[in-house]
């Protein structure tokens, strides 16, 4: 199915994602040429042991016919490190004067060869299948050094979605080999700053254009984020593990005073619709 030319790797970082990591290679494996999902399996990034759950079973039992899952497990210390070490672990200089014991080299170095972007995903960031192979034709077209995508956040359901106004989103899904993340998904403080330099003095933000990075118009493709979905204990367990264990934003006791507006059943993305959620979480009558 994939059709925009691209070789896309997509990266996933996964501890304790059992809910949502099935549906999450569901949805991304057709438009993917490789899939990295990293776990440290039972250990939080403080390096606080945590009981693991199903996350690593569902991933290693995946039907995956081409090939295309890699399944780490690493005891990572930070975030960003992870995904820049997965990311800087495809180069040339991974096969450079080596010499195959089996396979062609063409095959070893198409495994180390770099990707056009890498697809940086968390396991509750859905996208809609209808949607990825048009946000896929617009990276194409504008072949950015960096592409942001705006999410749509969930509270308790995938019937209860809170207005941009309300929370706004947005970081970025799509970076080119090279380009690492500073902290999280920020991959230039400067660039932010800049940014929000230009938006307070009311002056047109060129930001993106300095940087060679771009956002993806809503029109073209969202992403919807489940990560309050669930009762209080879900919520509460997810961000003690988190590396934003320590914002206040993300309290549970805080989600229900978020504003949300009502989205019934029918105008959920299709792969939302289809896949198994928890008791709760989605309503065929809602």
């Amino acid at each position: 199915m994939i059709s925009s030319g691209l070789k896309i790797h997509a990266i996933i970082l996964a501890l304790n994602e059992e809910i949502f990591i099935k549906a999450q290679l569901d949805t991304i494996y057709p438009f993917c040429n490789r899939i990295s999902i990293i776990t440290q399996y039972d250990r939080d990034w403080y390096g606080t042991p945590v009981k693991a759950d199903d996350t690593a079973n569902i991933v290693l039992n995946y039907p995956d016919p081409d090939g295309k899952i890699n399944f780490l497990v690493r005891r990572l210390p930070d975030e960003a490190a992870a995904r820049n070490m997965e990311m800087l672990s495809y180069n040339k200089k991974s096969y450079k004067n080596t010499i195959s014991h089996g396979r062609s080299m063409d095959d070893i170095k198409d495994f180390h060869n770099p990707p056009d972007y890498f697809w940086v995903i968390d396991a509750d960031e859905m996208y809609d299948t209808d949607t990825i192979p048009s946000i896929l034709k617009y990276l194409s077209e504008k072949k950015p050094n960096g592409m942001r995508v705006t999410g749509y956040n969930y509270i308790r359901n995938w019937h209860q979605r809170v207005p941009r106004e309300v929370v706004d989103f947005t970081h970025f899904g799509f970076l080119k080999p090279g380009v690492l993340f500073e902290q999280r998904r920020t991959v230039s403080w400067n660039q932010s700053r800049i940014a929000k330099i230009l938006k307070t003095a009311h002056l047109p933000d060129f930001s993106n254009q300095l940087y060679g990075f771009t956002t993806c118009p809503e029109e073209v493709g969202v992403f919807h984020h489940g990560c309050w979905l669930g009762d209080n204990k879900r919520i509460s367990e997810k961000f003690s593990k988190s590396s934003h264990r320590e914002s206040k934003d993300f309290e549970s006791d805080s989600v229900d005073r978020i504003l949300f507006n009502h989205i019934p059943f029918n105008k959920l993305p299709v792969n939302i619709q289809k896949a198994a959620w928890p008791q709760n979480y989605i309503s065929n009558n809602g």
